[in-house]
């Protein structure tokens, strides 16, 4: 599996540090984790949280980058495997971001984001895509600025199967 290599990136006076989450780093992740769940207005359930995560790891079907300011776990982003049948690629589905309210302000977002796009091309992916809600308008400026392009050929369709969390 993909191991990435951590790097530190300098903000102003304070230093940055992105690293990929492994099993052992739940912990450090957890309550950015619940802040975003909190943001999308889901119950906190912590525990369920928790393991979720813990198996998105164990089992490698994720990959979770989180960042570090000056040495306290600020950020993090989660992304997902896929594959692109007509590119014949694997891509990368960005599903998650979150940078504690603290911390805003600094580019950590954009270091995530960063993170991300070198992960795509380290594996040799065909691109990055993401979702975000049409009332997110920060978010949305953020990932525009970042390169993104909202898509005018698609609708995206969802169906609930069975209790959402």
């Amino acid at each position: 599996m993909y191991k990435a290599q951590p790097y530190a990136q300098k903000v102003a006076t304070m230093t940055v540090q992105i690293f990929q989450a492994g099993p052992g780093d739940v912990d450090k992740v957890l309550p950015l984790y619940l802040g975003y769940r909190k943001f999308y207005k889901q119950e906190e359930k912590a525990d369920e949280a928790r393991e979720f995560m813990l198996k998105r790891l164990q089992l490698h079907e994720s990959i979770v980058f989180y960042a570090e300011l000056d040495g306290k776990t600020v950020g993090f982003t989660q992304l997902y495997p896929l594959f692109c049948s007509v590119r014949m690629k694997r891509f990368w589905l960005l599903y998650d971001l979150f940078v504690d309210e603290s911390a805003r302000k600094h580019g950590i977002g954009e270091k995530l984001l960063s993170r991300a796009d070198q992960l795509a091309q380290e594996t040799g992916s065909s691109h990055l895509m993401l979702q975000t809600a049409h009332d997110n308008k920060t978010a949305q400026s953020l990932y525009e600025r970042h390169g993104y392009v909202r898509d005018e050929h698609f609708y995206v369709y969802d169906k609930d199967i069975g209790p959402t969390a």
